[in-house]
């Protein structure tokens, strides 16, 4: 039962309250009621929540945008339009670093998924005026997915904006990069050139998925020399997860200098154990001799009392390619032999693959 005495627009009116009770019993209600097997409560619940939502005076924006992004789905094909111009209307009162903007980029890439909306609507968003419409507009053209490959060179012209801004927008470039790597890749070689901080390592993490996933699919490489001093630069970032970018690029790219080798050979010392065994992986596949990464992944394996060394290890070798597990193939196959359970089971699924 949804009823719960009191009709559904006065649950909506509760989450304007500043009783948390009450705006919590409001929430499991509407969220039955967006859930119901009667369609015509569900879509009741719907119009009175986007109706809410486009309401100059409501103080209930974030809990609506999260009920309707969890709870409501499919979307009613008739409500899109409206709804996808509520939340365009509500984003534009919040401020550009809030939490639920997350939660109406997702909304609106649901709706996008339920209906044939056009997509001028996202393209005028990212143009405009109020930053926080521009950012939900860029991290849901990610989400829409290829159906939204066309919006890309517009979504280039704010990977300039605020950092919030751009970093949605880099974040739906990765998502769309291997569908229009013509678009895509200049635009990842720019920001990963010149950007800094977090713009600089989603523009790393979108270049290297998108190297990635090329590979997979049996694609040439992209020449990635030209960007062979930056990586040598972060490789040394004071960021974990900035060098473990860097160095798995020098990798993928065969970076074989010897800057690049000297590079790889110190960071097999490093703090962080996912960074020290990407690095020998790296090392196996820009060609350099292989016994010391041999012998690092070698000893982060046999660390049966450091999970995160045996992890690091596993996940740098996963999914990495027959010939260059290959450099290494007595060493897995006596890791193998040692390990037990799962890191046992693990090691030997990698071990057919470069038989």
């Amino acid at each position: 039962m949804v009823n719960r005495v009191r009709p559904l627009d006065e649950w909506v009116s509760r989450l304007s309250t500043s009783n948390p009770n009450d705006v919590a019993a409001a929430l499991e209600v509407l969220g039955e009621a967006l859930c119901a097997d009667d369609e015509a409560v569900r879509e009741r619940a719907a119009q009175l929540l986007v109706k809410e939502l486009a309401r100059a005076g409501s103080a209930a924006q974030g809990p609506i945008l999260r009920l309707l992004q969890t709870s409501w789905w499919p979307p009613q094909v008739q409500l899109a339009e409206p709804a996808l111009e509520a939340v365009l209307t509500a984003v534009a009162r919040i401020d550009v670093d809030a939490p639920e903007l997350d939660e109406a980029a997702l909304l609106i890439a649901n709706l996008y998924r339920a209906a044939p909306l056009p997509l001028s609507a996202l393209e005028g968003a990212l143009g405009h005026a109020k930053a926080s419409v521009r950012r939900v507009a860029a991290g849901c053209v990610g989400r829409v997915g290829k159906a939204a490959v066309s919006l890309l060179p517009r979504l280039l012209t704010v990977l300039d904006d605020s950092e919030s801004v751009a970093g949605a927008a880099l974040e739906s470039l990765g998502s769309l990069a291997s569908a229009a790597p013509e678009v895509a890749l200049p635009a990842l070689f720019d920001q990963v050139s010149r950007a800094e901080g977090t713009r600089q390592y989603l523009a790393l993490t979108s270049l290297r998925s998108l190297v990635e996933e090329g590979r997979r699919e049996g694609k040439p490489a992209p020449e990635l020399a030209s960007l062979e001093p930056v990586l040598l630069k972060t490789a040394e970032d004071p960021q974990p997860p900035v060098r473990l970018e860097a160095v798995s690029l020098l990798g993928l790219g065969r970076l074989s200098s010897l800057s690049t080798v000297a590079a790889l050979r110190k960071r097999l010392q490093d703090e962080s154990p996912a960074v020290a065994a990407c690095a020998a992986v790296a090392l196996l596949r820009v060609g350099a001799p292989p016994q010391e990464a041999a012998s690092l992944l070698a000893a982060q394996l046999a660390s049966a009392e450091n999970p995160d060394k045996v992890g690091a290890a596993l996940s740098a070798l996963e999914g990495v390619e027959p010939a260059t597990l290959g450099r290494i193939r007595d060493t897995l196959a006596a890791a193998a032999r040692g390990a037990k359970g799962l890191v046992a089971e693990a090691l030997h699924e990698l071990l057919p693959r470069n038989a």
